[in-house]
């Protein structure tokens, strides 16, 4: 029983030389923000191409509205999307048609769709029939639709606008196809961690890995629908084949970067709350553990019955290193903006941020940087 459970409580124990490899792996980790300049730096000098396509990408897609017609161009454009109206009624009435023979004929099929009988071919004539005058349809709007776009071109506010209204509806399904994603993985990871030794915060990292996956999946999805989707938009303003090129090129640019910054700024905020976990805990080790050295009492300085122990006796609990962890007896100096600290002795009680808590023998309580702590005390 008893002998058991410490066992198992020893197993559990940090080894402290593996504890000390990692605090000298992330102590020297720079801020936050530090951290983020020298990868944009990085990037920047070593993909100066990727850069520049991103921030072009970006500058379009915040800026660029297209070019404005002339008066001429317009009233052509207006005039003829107008007398498009026949095509496009035509077009809704192929499509009702079709829906119904469809269903129709879905509905005369035999069990799970694997047999048809007369009735059943006569429906499937009827729903060939449908689909054959649809394709027509569309081939009638598409074609006069197209007439009135090559008055203005594919530059123009009007193509701008129908690649933006393109890019934010296929970007909109992607998200919601994440969202649709992450809420069920959540149900199933909920219901299988029941059976699991799993603590929430495993738990949490967990299924945010799964969240990143999911709107990854379906951010990249988007982009590839829209890119799909795009070509048939750029033809139908009937530009030259040049012209063609360059403005699919200059589309997939800019959505590309819209997307990318998502990204970014999904991966950039998991990445940023991992980090600093990672120096927060680093500096805790570093004050708790001492980089792997004894650890002192929390309840007492030094090797005397009782109180403080701040002369020798309490020097000579701690080691030779001069190390900062709870417990240590140390001396206050070098503050600038409260010099009457200076010379008290008194010992750490804990650590807020990169600042050290120390109880001081008058019974004050300071918080300060490690440069303002002497641990050689006499």
């Amino acid at each position: 029983g008893g002998g058991g459970y410490g066992r198992q409580r020893q197993m559990r124990r940090v080894d402290p030389q593996a504890s000390a490899a990692m605090i000298r792996q992330l102590k020297d980790l720079p801020p936050l923000t530090t951290a983020v300049y020298r990868g944009g730096t990085y990037v920047v000098k070593n993909y100066p191409v990727t850069s520049f396509l991103y921030l072009l990408g970006m500058v379009l897609m915040m800026f660029a509205t297209g070019m404005t017609v002339s008066e001429q161009a317009h009233e052509d454009y207006a005039r003829l999307l107008e007398s498009s109206e026949a095509e496009t009624s035509a077009l809704e009435s192929a499509q009702m048609r079709h829906a119904q023979a469809s269903q129709a004929y879905q509905s005369s099929r035999g069990f799970l769709g694997f047999g048809c009988n007369k009735q059943c071919q006569v429906y499937k004539a009827k729903f060939d029939k449908t689909e054959r005058e649809l394709k027509t349809a569309r081939n009638a709007q598409y074609a006069a639709l197209s007439e009135a776009k090559s008055k203005v071109g594919v530059f123009s506010m009007y193509a701008v606008q129908e690649a933006r209204d393109l890019f934010w509806g296929t970007f909109a399904a992607g998200k919601g196809f994440a969202k649709r994603a992450s809420m069920w993985d959540l149900l199933f990871m909920g219901i299988g961690s029941m059976g699991r030794d799993e603590n929430m915060l495993a738990f949490v990292f967990r299924f945010a890995a799964q969240l990143l996956m999911n709107f990854t999946m379906g951010l990249i999805g988007a982009l590839v629908a829209f890119v799909w989707y795009l070509w048939g938009l750029v033809r139908s303003y009937q530009p030259d084949p040049v012209t063609a090129v360059i403005s699919f090129v200059l589309f997939t640019v800019a959505a590309t970067s819209m997307v990318a910054t998502y990204l970014f700024a999904l991966y950039g905020t998991a990445g940023s709350a991992v980090y600093i976990m990672a120096r927060t805990v680093a500096a805790n080790m570093r004050i708790e553990g001492g980089e792997g050295g004894p650890q002192a009492p929390q309840g007492h300085i030094g090797g005397g019955a009782g109180g403080y122990g701040y002369g020798a006796g309490a020097a000579g609990g701690a080691d030779d290193e001069g190390e900062l962890r709870i417990g240590r007896p140390v001396r206050i100096r070098g503050l600038l903006s409260a010099q009457e600290y200076n010379g008290l002795r008194g010992r750490i009680t804990g650590m807020e941020g990169d600042r050290y808590l120390v109880h001081l023998e008058t019974g004050k309580d300071l918080k300060v940087r490690a440069n303002n702590i002497d641990t050689h005390i006499e």
